[in-house]
């Protein structure tokens, strides 16, 4: 995986803090944006801690494992929960709720 530019933080509903973004290149040649976010919850003392993805093009499942290697690394480990969703992940209400309170949407892949 290839970062070629960076991106301003972006608004991410549920999320108090988004990091700047960048646009990364697979192997393959399709793009996506990255966005970290992050809330902190007291109560749970936890941080949850996500990246949002924006594919140029619907990704293949190589591709995706391209970009996951990519956040496991930065993470040392692989995510508890996985969505996936046509429309704005930063906008998309499970995403928001798990950010805000941590209750987990089911893991799903809607294409």
């Amino acid at each position: 995986m290839k970062i070629l530019a960076k991106l301003p933080p972006r608004e991410i509903e549920g999320a108090q803090r988004v990091l700047e973004g960048v646009v990364a290149e697979v192997s393959s040649g399709n793009m996506c944006r990255v966005w970290p976010a992050m809330t902190y919850d007291e109560e749970r003392n936890q941080t949850r801690i996500a990246f949002f993805f924006e594919w140029r093009t619907l990704p293949t499942p190589d591709e995706i494992a391209e970009v996951m290697a990519f956040t496991n690394e930065m993470m040392g480990k692989a995510p508890e929960l996985l969505t996936e969703t046509k429309g704005d992940p930063g906008r998309e209400t499970g995403n928001a709720e798990w950010m805000r309170t941590g209750k987990k949407p089911p893991a799903r892949r809607t294409n």
